[in-house]
This record gives structure tokens, sequence and C-alpha cells, in this order.
């Protein structure tokens, strides 16, 4: 069984909150060695149904339009995450592996709220004669995550999730929300990145 395992609601066996609140790693194991891990083994981002199907939560729909990510547009979060995190702890120093050894950080992160501030775009009564929607945003994304040991996979740290979300009115289509879902990934990575670099340097 995974690093997931362990809910994001309640911190591992062992961790100890983080004494501030704007940590990113909001629980970590006393006495970790965090400058031995050299390489990452990234878990996909997991998008439960639940998040999926909840994404337009309190929002009103018309006719055929709905809020539910279809598999390409969670196909293309997941891409985007892992694109984010390469990018940011590959210039941290990190290499990725596919098999995890006793070197290796196992990061599984996950989606624990989803917000969409228009109904999916390809839903939209006037999708086919290419009218327009405005929002302040595309909406809101929380991501969660634990980080382990790649040798015995015990739970090392939990992230607690950040909500991300623009507060400026633009046009809202598929190319704009993914642009700003790929600026909440490139913020949350690099976040990660320089914590875990901190942690990694104090280590030395």
């Amino acid at each position: 069984m995974g690093p997931m395992a362990d809910a994001q609601t309640q911190p591992a066996n062992g961790l100890v909150q983080v004494p501030t609140s704007r940590a990113v790693l909001a629980y970590v194991r006393p006495g970790t060695d965090w400058y031995k891990y050299r390489t990452i083994l990234i878990d996909g981002l997991r998008i439960p149904t639940t998040i999926r199907e909840g994404a337009g939560k309190g929002k009103s729909t018309r006719f055929r339009e709905s809020y539910v990510l279809r598999d390409a547009d969670v196909a293309a979060l997941q891409s985007d995450y892992d694109k984010a995190m390469r990018d940011a702890l590959g210039k941290a120093g990190y290499t990725f592996v596919t098999t995890p050894g006793a070197e290796t950080l196992v990061i599984a992160a996950q989606v624990v709220d989803l917000r969409l501030n228009a109904p999916a775009e390809s839903s939209r009564l006037s999708y086919s004669s290419r009218g327009r929607v405005y929002s302040r945003g595309a909406g809101s994304v929380s991501v969660g995550a634990v980080l382990a040991d790649g040798a015995t996979w015990q739970v090392l740290a939990q992230i607690g999730a950040r909500s991300y979300s623009a507060d400026v009115w633009q046009i809202n289509n598929s190319t704009t929300n993914r642009a700003e879902a790929r600026r909440a990934f490139n913020k949350w990575a690099r976040a990660l990145s320089d914590r875990l670099v901190e942690k990694r340097t104090a280590g030395r």
C-alpha cells in the first residue's frame, strides 16, 4: 500500500506539526535525514471521482451543462502537475526514477478540493455558437500530499492542502483554465522544492 494510504485530514503516526501556518510541510517526522534523498519518484496526481463530480458544488446549470471533469480534463491536469514538479525539482538538483531506492523520496499528491467557476466549455449551451463566458478566474484547486521514504514507504512528511485561485475577471474557456491550473501547479511545486532544499541544506 502506497503513502497515500495516510489520509490528508489526519497526520501519519510519528509526524509532528511544523510550528508555522506558512510552512509548506505541515507535519514532518523528527530526525529525518533529508540530505540523503537525491532522487524523486513522482506518484501521479490523484483526482478522486468525488472531486471530479463535485467541481461545481453550489453552482446552478442549464440544460446539458456540466461541471464534471472528463477523462481528458483529468489527464491534462495530471500532465501539467507532472511537468511542474519535474521542472521545479529538477532545477533544485534532484533526478527522477521510476523504481524507488534508499535515496529516493516518493511524492504522492492528491487534489482534495476543486471548484470551477463555469461549466465545462464543451457542455455550455453557448458553445456551438462560440458564445463567451467571463468569470473571476477559473475557480480554485487545493492540493495535499505525503512524502515517503522510497525503501521503507514510511511517511516522512505531510503537506497541508493549499488552495490557489485567480482573482481577475477574464474569459473562461479551456485554454485560459488550463493556463491557470498550470500556474497553480507551478507555484505549488516551487514552494515544495524550496522547502525541500531548505531542509536538505540544513542537514549537511
